[in-house]
């Protein structure tokens, strides 16, 4: 008689984890890129003045140069003027102390979606989810600088906890769920937010979600959400109505808009492409996750893959072209990258590990060999490219900063030279790596990157070339113009002048004033024009009448 023998499933391999090591990576991913270097474009201008307006004169809703500012959450604003007036100056700069709002929330986002990952996939994956996470190049300017989208990250994270833990635990699964949803309104608008509630509503068309405290924990996300959305607006009415007028017909949708006028365009495109870099080493695990057959209608898959298709459709007509909102997708497509990580078949782990060896291994070579060319003349065809696109950079050495790099060096080292390397050590790896490149140039080329991208060189090449000028506005016997409309040139004067100057035109005699090369010429006398290293089409001039 035959008989049937089933093929017995392949035990995973167990491996020695250390949780320690998994937090001691993660604060080391943390940290560099927060301190020591002045405001970078093309996100943090805007973004710090409007922390430096609420630290001084406290106001629940945010304002850029006097004006109502909608461009970044006010509880982004509010956070970091509450770092700002905690640890500057006794601690850290003023910068530096803005910028642990995205350090919290960007560890509020890896704790939410490491949660979610242990409690959708079991024990073990909440790491895989975290690794994955640092592991992904998108996520390094959003978690180390001041912009709008943490909370965005914290919000999508906590609510993946929430849904993770909602079949069981109906009650927290709503709290955690509701204040994501909230968090998302607020820096990425409000049709984000609903759809984040409604990918947990299209999970009743699935048996595994269809259970009573699942319904439970929903219709109570949606009961304690729906309010908590319209405090803000509520707010704003009562005591801006001119200011929630704009918000209402300008602001409502995020970046889609207000009641006013929906804006949308086609984007996939630009998407599609961007999240090839942003989201990589994520969807590429999300894509062997979703090629085996065993993991085919779970519960993590039905949700992830109906949130991807809600906010795949949100990214493919938003209107603004900006790679920071896929991190709406990143998380889950991180926690569906973690589900099958284990299995990894050894060929493509060794690949991985592979790959992640030789690119970071030659990065680190070349930001070491660079920074010796920078600070020490050889080699001397690279130390004048250093130059050239830097040219205001002082050669000088952080003793430091060299010692936190090689210190990073040699833990990268120790840790790919690890024997058995399967999938979850070869993502470890690779976050490795990250960290690394990243330690690098934040240490090493920090000095380098800073005075490229800084507005304090050309400013003090300014000082120094009018300084008789500025010796009189200063005494307040001359005075000096800025357009409203020069938001760069407000910005570098104000931060690195620190002079008074006003916004009505014509009432003084000097003016100072951003402008094209390529497209105008002032109109007035030129006493001083610079730029920032390489810029061809923004350039700073101090004019007389």
């Amino acid at each position: 008689m035959l008989t049937y023998t089933p093929k017995p499933v392949t035990a995973v391999p167990r491996t020695n984890e250390y949780p320690w090591l998994l937090l001691l990576l993660v604060l080391i991913w943390l940290w560099p890129g927060v301190f020591q270097h002045d405001l970078w474009k093309p996100g943090e201008l805007g973004v710090m003045q409007a922390v430096e307006e609420a630290a001084k004169h406290p106001r629940w809703l945010p304002t850029l140069y006097g004006e109502p500012y909608f461009g970044v959450s006010p509880v982004y604003i509010h956070t970091a003027a509450f770092f700002r007036r905690l640890l500057s100056p006794w601690l850290t700069d003023a910068y530096s102390a803005a910028r642990f709002a995205s350090v919290l929330f960007s560890s509020i986002g890896l704790l939410g979606a490491g949660m979610a990952g242990y409690r959708f996939l079991g024990r073990h994956h909440g790491r895989s989810v975290v690794l994955i996470l640092i592991g992904s190049i998108g996520l390094l300017p959003i978690a180390h600088f001041l912009g709008a989208h943490s909370p965005t990250f914290a919000g999508v994270g906590l609510a993946m906890w929430g849904y993770a833990i909602a079949p069981r635990q109906a009650v927290f699964g709503a709290v955690w769920l509701a204040l994501g949803a909230t968090l998302v309104s607020q820096s990425a608008g409000f049709a984000a937010a609903l759809l984040l509630l409604l990918a947990g509503s299209l999970q009743f068309m699935f048996a595994p979600w269809r259970t009573p405290r699942y319904f439970a924990s929903h219709l109570g996300a949606w009961c304690m959400t729906l309010p908590l959305l319209t405090l803000y607006p509520l707010a704003l009415f009562l005591t801006a109505p001119s200011e929630f007028s704009v918000y209402l017909q300008q602001h409502l949708f995020g970046s889609y808009g207000g009641t006013r006028q929906v804006q949308a365009a086609f984007q996939l495109g630009y998407y599609a492409t961007h999240s090839l870099w942003f989201a990589f080493p994520a969807w590429p695990l999300a894509v062997w996750t979703l090629s085996r057959k065993h993991q085919s209608g779970s519960r993590v898959q039905t949700w992830v893959l109906s949130y991807l298709v809600l906010f795949g459709l949100f990214l493919a007509f938003n209107p603004e072209r900006n790679q920071d909102l896929l991190v709406l997708v990143l998380p889950p497509l991180a926690l569906l990258g973690a589900a099958q990580l284990d299995r990894l078949r050894r060929g493509a782990a060794a690949f991985l590990n592979w790959f992640g060896g030789a690119v970071f291994g030659a990065a680190a070579l070349f930001l070491w060999i660079g920074f010796v060319a920078m600070n020490y003349g050889i080699p001397a065809k690279l130390a004048s490219r250093a130059i050239y696109f830097s040219p205001y950079y002082t050669p000088a050495t952080n003793t430091a900063h060299i010692a936190a790099a090689l210190l990073f060096t040699v833990m990268w080292l120790v840790a790919v030279t690890r024997k058995r390397i399967r999938g979850r050590q070869a993502i470890t790896n690779w976050a490795a790596g990250i960290t690394l490149a990243w330690a690098l140039l934040m240490t090493l080329f920090l000095p380098w990157i800073d005075a490229a991208k800084s507005y304090r060189p050309p400013i003090q090449q300014l000082r120094q070339s009018q300084s008789a000028v500025l010796q009189r506005i200063a005494a307040r016997e001359e005075c000096v113009s800025i357009s409203p409309q020069h938001f760069e040139a407000r910005h570098a004067w104000q931060q690195y002048a620190a002079l008074p100057y006003q916004t009505e035109p014509g009432r003084c005699r000097y003016i100072f004033a951003q402008y094209n090369p390529q497209q105008t010429r002032p109109e007035h006398t030129v006493l001083w024009e610079g730029a920032r290293p390489r810029s061809k089409t923004e350039h700073l001039v101090l004019l007389q009448r």
